[in-house]
């Protein structure tokens, strides 16, 4: 009977937020771990969401489980949402149990809370990650019950030698480079520069690069826009030295990072480590009130470890940017840094492979033990 049950597949339950630097990582476990056919995988989180549109297109069931926010202010709401999250605690347990779920793998914020409490209760395992080099409230909650923790950035944790808290860098997303033909780099003629600030929180940026262009004709850019930034589209257009891009998948993303040599980003971790691993210098300009100050650590780190530039908005930022691109005219892209990409999946999966290991290897003790006592009866 225990051989039987070692040969059933684990299920996966996959759980973020809206934000590509969130789904994409868990895509990225779904596309890695699928390969070796060991584990389903069910996507949870509110319908009429990115997840759950990410979800249906990769034939991944989805789950509804609404929640509500957890706030650090004051608000009214805070008297009684949190009661509304424990219904869904008891909602939460209801899907484990319905859809024999194993394992919640979380990456952020709030809906994830009552699944990892509802996984917690049942004794399942809960793995979570952390892109950011701050977490917010609802992980460090996550943290106290998780049976490890990933991190994208090293930290006091991942520097105790506790083997709960393990360092993996960034989850990317493998249709990055699925489909890349060649590793080598074209020189280009001319400095090429990659503005790609998000979607959201990025008007500053772009009223400042359309003002710098004014002065600059000799440099070649590639401007990615995103859907809240589609009115900025025919004002870029007016100049020849702009490619402008509405909006570019995973799969395509790679034929542009490849060719740049600069990117203009804001300081969000996945697109950080997306650029280091196509060795693009990256001039970050953090968002200003990005919650814990999370942006401003990330471009930090970047600028300590990588030597990226940080420019802060409450500069000018016209005259900022066009210096450092004056300044990095004649720079070129080299190399490629691909070697580790794979690397955080790899960690992750021998992590988990080796948890399940040692539990299973006790549950088939525990077993055997048992058929010992009853033969003896």
């Amino acid at each position: 009977m225990t051989h039987l049950r070692h040969k059933e597949k684990k299920v996966i339950a996959l759980t973020g937020w809206s934000t590509g630097g969130h789904i994409f990582p868990l895509l990225s476990i779904y596309n890695y771990l699928k390969e070796e056919k060991k584990y389903d995988f069910i996507w949870v989180w509110e319908e009429e969401w990115l997840e759950e549109e990410i979800a249906r297109k990769n034939k991944i069931p989805f789950i509804d489980i609404p929640a509500w926010k957890i706030r650090r202010y004051y608000d009214v709401r805070n008297f009684y949402e949190p009661l509304k999250n424990l219904t869904w605690i008891v909602f939460g347990i209801y899907y484990i149990l319905k859809n024999k779920i194993d394992i919640v793998f979380s990456k952020w914020w709030y809906v994830a809370l009552p699944l990892c409490i509802s996984a917690f209760i049942l004794r399942k395992k809960i793995y979570i990650h952390e892109s950011d080099t701050v977490s917010w409230i609802a992980n460090r909650i996550i943290w106290k019950i998780a049976t490890k923790v990933f991190y994208t950035f090293p930290n006091d944790k991942t520097e105790s030698y506790n083997e709960k808290y393990v360092l993996t860098w960034q989850i990317l997303n493998p249709e990055l480079i699925d489909n890349i033909d060649n590793l080598e780099i074209a020189d280009n003629e001319r400095l090429s520069v990659m503005i790609m600030a998000g979607s959201q929180w990025s008007t500053t940026i772009f009223e400042a690069m359309l003002n710098v262009l004014n002065h600059i004709d000799d440099i070649d850019f590639q401007v990615i826009l995103w859907e809240k930034n589609m009115h900025f589209r025919e004002d870029f257009k007016k100049n020849s030295n702009i490619m402008v891009h509405d909006f570019v998948t995973q799969k395509r993303l790679w034929k542009l990072l490849k060719q740049v040599d600069i990117a203009i980003t804001r300081a969000w971790a996945t697109s950080l480590w997306e650029l280091n691993m196509f060795w693009i210098h990256s001039i970050i300009i953090p968002l200003e009130w990005s919650a814990w100050d999370h942006q401003n650590k990330n471009a930090l780190y970047f600028k300590e470890k990588f030597w990226s530039d940080v420019i802060y908005e409450n500069e000018d930022l016209e005259v900022e940017i066009y210096k450092k691109l004056q300044a990095y005219k004649t720079l070129r892209k080299s190399w490629l840094n691909l070697n580790w990409f794979f690397k955080p999946l790899q960690i992750i999966e021998k992590e988990i492979e080796e948890y399940e290991n040692i539990y299973e290897e006790k549950t088939s003790s525990i077993d055997d033990d048992s058929s010992i006592d009853n033969d003896e009866v």
